[in-house]
């Protein structure tokens, strides 16, 4: 579960440190520049007081430094010869020119103020400077230190706080008092952050580094949870890749419901923090963010890798761990179907961030897949020989495809140019058919079974490597097969022992690619990720009712602003995405007639759901059903008017779900679940009886 994207830095690179800095490129030996900061935080005033002394080293050193400032601050002292601003204050942001010495090797400067915040792109997002009597949070786009430029930088800071402060920042924790703590980040960084709040401070040493936790009120069994589970993630992923590159990994309770990962920190919402699953699944991720994204930094320019490298080794891993792989890469075909229209789909290269389910479907699952296909490419020896070899060699240095391309080239000993090429650079996804298959008895030497494998895509053909599982008479398990498929069609032909009973193509969903209609249970992402999306409230809905309806569609306008509105006295749409609210909708009852004839429904007394009977009082309801190839409906059934709020804020992030239930009015999810597909064109019976699937070959995982 991905709540919210990791807040960036908005680079702006002076020209004229750009000449000064000797390798400005992170992917060679950058120059690093050292930030001696003292810092006085006034909340109750909105205003901060920083003495910050710059340390420049050798190739940085000019009769000139350019600088960025938040316009909010105002410059107090320097021991620059002169300082002149650049023009007007741009969006937060004012420019600075200091006259040094030829000589100076620091660049000292005092300033104070009310730091103004950065334009956030999500009406929704917590805004970019918190500085008030309940928190403060910092970061780079809020520029409240001196940004000089696209490079890295280190750290010393002194913070002083009101009495029963916590503040945190990368790094180690050096010391701290009621009213002053000390952090040191050695190691070099993209920006720097820094937080503060009357936090309870726990904290435990580890083997690799010592695990903090700062909550908003003290909850010690939610903090040890946390403490006792971060040793497992750093000794795991130090395992797989390297030595954890931090000294500390801290959890942070944020006011707002986010889920940021930052360098050796992350900061989770209230809410967030206490999901029984957050343990499994966010957090794992956000951890291995210290590896990839704040470890090694993807090169945003070439497309942003990270977030999908750490999904694939967190999310993913704890799936494969338990057995459970296969489901989730089909989710990550399901969201791509589901969201990514052509208009909407762009090539790996040029993604920066999520910023709604297209650009999560292509930026995270896109690329979770590419580095799937490049492990079961190269194997599992030489696939995590890459990714040690990959974080050793670009630890606190950028690394775009390019850099990873060359890496998993030296370890392999292979050319991949060409699948780097058209997983990175193309837009689309390739989309596979199964001709007709032939078998023929071979008499005393088995069978062998013929046939064709078509890409119907328009395009180019892609180059694939293409599982096949053939079940076969008087055997478990199934023959496993790879064909090659580097053109618009191939023939294969595969010799078997017995006679092959059944075919399934990419039985494990390993490739990315366009899955068909009938491989895809009818989901919510299916709904929310329609071209055109109605919302019919009835009319003889209650005043009430209809306000809370009203209310749920304005907050999912938010993420879905196309979204229309109808009474239930027109007609359904013909296409698109639709949700039919409320249980005296007058197209309710013919709707639930479809899906009870579909699905193992049953609305009574008791609720059935495919085997689960639900008993729960004031149950809210969610359906769904595939209409035509064109069009996907849900059904919303609420238990209790106060139960709108919570399904409207919940239900976008039950995308690949066929039905739901929650219970109360905080809309507590009971139960979940996708409808059964019942066939796929990639699946054919080779005989007249109907056969399961032999099993297949054992998935170990990549690491235990």
């Amino acid at each position: 579960m991905i709540l919210t994207n990791r807040p960036r830095i908005q680079r702006w690179v002076p020209p004229l440190l750009l000449m000064l800095l000797a390798t400005p490129a992170w992917t060679e030996s950058p120059a690093v520049l050292h930030h001696q900061l003292d810092i006085t935080l006034k909340p109750d005033e909105g205003r901060l007081f920083v003495a910050d002394r710059i340390s420049l080293p050798d190739g940085a050193r000019a009769r000139y430094l350019e600088v960025v400032l938040n316009a909010g601050l105002q410059i107090v002292a320097t021991n620059a010869k002169a300082v002149s601003p650049y023009g007007i204050a741009e969006g937060n942001r004012r420019r600075y020119r200091f006259t040094l010495d030829p000589l100076a090797d620091t660049l000292s400067i005092s300033y104070e103020g009310t730091p103004q915040a950065p334009r956030r792109s999500a009406p929704q997002a917590m805004p970019g400077v918190v500085l008030d009597s309940a928190s403060v949070y910092l970061d780079g786009a809020g520029a409240w230190y001196p940004l000089t430029g696209e490079h890295p930088v280190t750290a010393e800071l002194t913070v002083h706080h009101p009495p029963g402060w916590q503040s945190i920042s990368q790094g180690a924790r050096l010391e701290g008092t009621t009213t002053t703590t000390r952090w040191r980040s050695e190691e070099p960084q993209e920006e720097i952050y820094l937080l503060a709040a009357p936090y309870r401070f726990y904290s435990k040493p580890g083997p690799h580094a010592e695990a903090q936790v700062f909550l908003r009120t003290s909850d010690d069994p939610l903090a040890q949870r946390f403490l006792d589970i971060t040793d497992r993630y750093l000794d795991l992923y130090s395992r797989l890749i390297g030595p954890y590159p931090y000294p500390k990994f801290a959890v942070v309770e944020n006011r707002w419901e986010t889920g940021y990962g930052m360098p050796s920190f992350t900061l989770l919402g209230s809410r967030v923090m206490r999901l029984p699953f957050i343990l499994t699944s966010s957090y794992p991720h956000e951890i291995l963010h210290n590896w990839w994204g704040n470890g090694v930094y993807p090169d945003y320019a070439s497309g942003n890798w990270s977030e999908g490298l750490t999904s694939y080794l967190a999310d993913h891993l704890i799936q494969e761990q338990q057995g459970r792989s296969a489901d989730y890469r089909r989710s990550i075909l399901q969201k791509y179907a589901d969201y990514v229209a052509s208009e909407s789909d762009f090539p790996l290269r040029e993604f920066r961030a999520r910023h709604d389910g297209a650009s999560q479907a292509v930026g995270y699952g896109k690329t979770l897949m590419f580095f799937h296909m490049l492990r079961r490419n190269l194997g599992d020896t030489a696939f995590r020989t890459g990714l040690r070899r990959l974080y050793r060699d670009y630890r606190y240095r950028s690394a775009g495809f390019e850099e990873i391309r060359r890496v998993f080239e030296a370890v392999s000993g292979r050319p991949l140019a060409a699948m780097f090429h058209q997983w990175v650079e193309r837009v689309g996804a390739p989309a596979i058919v199964l001709g007709e298959p032939q078998v023929r008895d071979l008499q005393q030497k088995g069978f062998r079974l013929e046939g064709e494998l078509r890409q119907s895509h328009a395009d180019t053909p892609y180059r694939l490597r293409v599982p096949v599982a053939v079940t076969v008479a008087d055997s478990d398990t199934a023959v496993w097969s790879i064909v090659e498929l580097d053109s618009a069609s191939t023939r294969f032909a595969i010799t078997l022992p017995s006679r092959p009973l059944r075919i399934d193509i990419d039985p494990r969903f390993d490739l990315f690619r366009r899955l068909a209609p009938e491989e895809l249970p009818p989901s919510l992402g299916q709904v929310f990720g329609a071209a055109n999306l109605t919302v019919v409230v009835p009319s003889g809905a209650s005043a009430e009712e209809r306000d809370a309806y009203l209310l749920l569609v304005a907050q999912w306008r938010r993420q879905f602003p196309g979204i229309r509105t109808q009474e239930d006295i027109l007609p359904l749409p013909e296409n698109g995405g639709i949700w039919v609210l409320g249980k005296t909708n007058r197209h309710a009852a013919s709707q639930l007639k479809r899906i009870s004839a579909q699905f193992p429904v049953e609305l009574g007394p008791k609720l059935k759901l495919g085997e689960e009977v639900l008993t729960e009082k004031d149950l809210s309801l969610v359906l769904t059903l595939r209409r035509s190839a064109v069009s996907t409906l849900a059904y919303l059934q609420v238990g209790s008017v106060a139960a709108v709020p919570g399904l409207a804020r919940k239900l976008p992030h039950y995308g690949k779900y066929s039905y739901l239930a929650f219970a109360g009015d905080d809309a507590v999810n009971v139960t979940k679940g996708q409808w059964p597909v019942h066939a796929s064109p990639l699946t054919l019976q080779l005989t007249d009886e109907k056969h399961e699937r032999g099993k297949l070959p054992a998935e170990a995982p990549l690491i235990e």
